[in-house]
């Protein structure tokens, strides 16, 4: 089997990854507080667009316009994950004022830098640091609290490192995705393959934070 072909079936098979947090967040769902609500939200949003998505590719129509779509709502749902777990440390404008600056980025990306119909490459790179961003703010502000237990043991820790790895990973691929589009169809194929193996990984941590949800309805 070529590289090509195992990163077509990466490609074509990923996606059904995504309902795992899904389920995992219906079974745990009365244990869900807000932040983790906010994530459930996030996963379902996910969820849609990768229906419409797939639905659009099957009957061959250009589906790039609803990523920039996608990518807002997606920064949307993780900045509002963070907003909730960063109330202890962070003005309460901050993240607002983070999220309407993308907004406005994004727009420009959208219609001026690019166009709706190709890949939106500036606004996921920024999307891909600010979010980075959160994840070590994350780590640096709750590294004490987990000096006398086990991290791996709360949710969010996990939920944490899924997006940590995730968007560090994917930093380089969206970057640079516009040239290695024209690059030909076998290197687009790898490249989206890289970026579909990272997606799998972050779903699975998800789920598996949701899956190490305490029964007492808190959480860290």
């Amino acid at each position: 089997m070529t590289i090509q072909e195992i990163a077509s079936l990466i490609v074509k098979y990923s996606p059904w990854i995504v309902p795992m947090p899904f389920i995992t967040g219906i079974v745990k769902r009365k244990y869900l507080v807000n932040e983790l609500k906010v994530i459930f939200f996030f996963i379902c949003n996910s969820l849609v667009f990768e229906f419409i998505s797939a639905l659009m590719w099957h009957y061959k129509i250009n589906n790039l316009y609803i990523f920039h779509i996608y990518v807002l709502s997606e920064f949307f749902f993780i900045s509002w994950f963070y907003y909730e777990i960063f109330k202890k440390y962070l003005s309460s404008k901050t993240i607002p004022y983070i999220f309407v600056i993308f907004i406005i980025f994004s727009l420009i990306d959208s219609f001026i830098l690019h166009n709706p119909l190709t890949f939106n490459s500036y606004a996921k790179t920024l999307e891909c640091v600010i979010v980075v961003a959160y994840t070590v703010f994350y780590l640096y502000k709750t590294f004490d609290e987990f000096q006398d237990e086990d991290p791996s043991d709360t949710p969010l820790f996990w939920i944490n490192a899924g997006f940590l790895f995730y968007f560090s990973g994917c930093l380089f691929v969206f970057t640079f995705s516009n040239f290695i589009l024209t690059q030909g169809k076998p290197m687009g194929m790898i490249t989206w393959a890289l970026h579909a193996f990272f997606m799998t990984i972050m779903y699975l941590l998800i789920a598996i934070g949701f899956w190490k949800l305490p029964l007492d309805r808190k959480t860290k």
